[in-house]
C-alpha cells in the first residue's frame, strides 16, 4: 500500500473478525466483498476503510440487521486487536487500558483519533474519525470499547451517558441504552462515552506486570513499523494528538524529531496539501471544543499554546464564529 492508503487503515485481524460472525450468522461472502478473495487477501496486514465498510453494510443487508455494528461490538474479543488487545487485558487497571488504547490505537485501525479527559468526576472518552463513516462502523467501535472492557474488569459497569454521531431512531436508542447501562443519543457532534472517575482505578481480572512490559514493547515496535507508511501529515498528527501540552510544539522541536530540517518539513507538507500552522490549529480547535467548559478558560488557552487568554478568545471566534462563552452557553 502507499503511504496515502495505509491512512485510514485498519489490521486484517479486525477486519476478518466480522467475517467470523458472518460465518457464524450462517452468511458467506463468497465473492460479494472484494478484499476477501484468493491469495491476495491472504498477503496484505492492513485493509482499507472502504473495503471494512463495504463488509459491515453487505452484513448489514444480508442479516437484516439495522443494528449490525452494535451486534457485531458485542462479540469483540481480545484477539480482534489484535497485540492491542492481548496489552490491554494485561493491563492493571482500566486507567493503564485507556492510555495504551490511547497510544497504540492506529495499530488496530488508523480511522480516527481517540481522546481522553476528566470533567469533574467524570472521565470522557471521544473518538473522532478522520473521514465521514457509516453507522456500523461507529457502532462496532463504541460498542466494542465497552464490552472489552466490561469482559476484563472484576465487577459490572455500565457509562454515565453515551453519543453517537450517526442517527438512531427510538426503538434502536431504547435496545442501544439496554445494553448500555444508560442513556445513549444520536446525532450528535462527537462518538463519546462518559463514565465515573472512580472507575480508571478498576483493577482488571487478567493483570500481568511482566506480560504487559513484553507486549508494550512489541507494540512500540509495531507502532514504529506503522508510522513508517504514513505521510508526514499523518505523523504530525499523531504527535500533536498524544502531546499533553501544545505550547511546547514548535514547528523546530517538531522537525528534530522528525529527523528532518523546518524546510523539509514544510515542503513534504506543502506536497500533502497543508501546512504545520494548518495542522496546529486543528488539533487546537478538537481540543478547545472538547476541553471548553472543562478548565478555566486561562489554562485552557495555556494548554492549546497561547500565551495570553485574549490570543485564545480571538482565535476560537474566528474558528466558532462567536465567543467561547457563548459556544460553551449554547452548547
Amino acid at each position: 500500500m502507499s503511504k496515502c492508503d495505509m491512512e485510514n487503515t485498519l489490521d486484517k485481524n479486525y477486519f476478518s473478525s466480522v467475517l467470523l460472525y458472518l460465518e457464524r450468522q450462517g452468511v458467506t461472502c463468497g465473492d460479494a466483498v472484494a478484499p476477501t478473495r484468493g491469495a491476495e487477501f491472504e498477503q496484505v496486514n492492513r485493509v482499507g476503510l472502504a473495503e471494512y465498510e463495504q463488509v459491515l453494510q453487505f452484513g448489514a443487508q444480508q442479516t437484516c440487521d439495522p443494528l449490525f455494528g452494535f451486534h457485531l461490538g458485542q462479540q469483540i474479543q481480545s484477539a480482534d486487536y489484535g497485540v492491542l488487545g492481548y496489552l490491554v487485558e494485561n493491563c492493571e487497571n482500566l486507567n493503564q487500558a485507556l492510555m495504551a488504547l490511547l497510544h497504540y490505537d492506529q495499530l488496530v485501525a488508523s480511522i480516527g483519533q481517540a481522546k481522553f479527559h476528566h470533567q469533574g468526576d467524570w472521565a470522557v472518552l471521544d473518538w473522532l474519525p478522520n473521514l465521514q463513516t457509516t453507522r456500523h462502523v461507529i457502532l462496532r467501535n463504541m460498542t466494542g470499547w465497552v464490552a472489552m472492557v466490561r469482559a476484563l474488569l472484576t465487577q459490572p459497569v455500565a457509562p454515565e451517558h453515551v453519543s453517537l454521531t450517526c442517527s438512531l431512531n427510538a426503538n434502536e436508542a431504547s435496545q442501544l441504552a439496554h445494553w448500555f447501562g444508560c442513556p445513549v443519543v444520536g446525532s450528535q457532534p462527537h462518538n463519546q462515552i462518559k463514565f465515573p472517575r472512580a472507575y480508571l482505578s478498576l483493577p482488571f481480572r487478567r493483570a500481568n506486570s511482566a506480560m504487559h512490559e513484553a507486549l508494550q514493547r512489541l507494540s512500540d515496535k509495531a507502532l514504529v513499523q506503522l508510522q513508517q507508511h504514513h505521510t508526514l501529515a499523518t505523523q504530525i498528527r499523531i504527535m500533536l494528538a498524544a502531546s499533553a501540552d501544545l505550547g511546547q510544539c514548535q514547528l523546530d522541536a517538531v522537525a528534530g524529531v522528525l529527523n528532518k530540517s523546518v524546510r523539509q518539513v514544510q515542503r513534504q507538507l506543502k506536497q500533502c496539501h497543508t501546512s504545520y500552522s494548518q495542522l496546529l490549529t486543528e488539533e487546537r480547535m478538537r481540543r478547545a471544543e472538547n476541553l471548553l467548559g472543562t478548565l478555566p478558560l486561562a489554562e485552557l488557552a495555556r494548554e492549546l499554546g497561547f500565551n495570553e487568554q485574549a490570543a485564545f478568545n480571538k482565535a476560537f471566534k474566528r474558528w466558532f464564529g462567536v465567543s467561547p462563552g457563548k459556544y460553551h452557553k449554547r452548547s
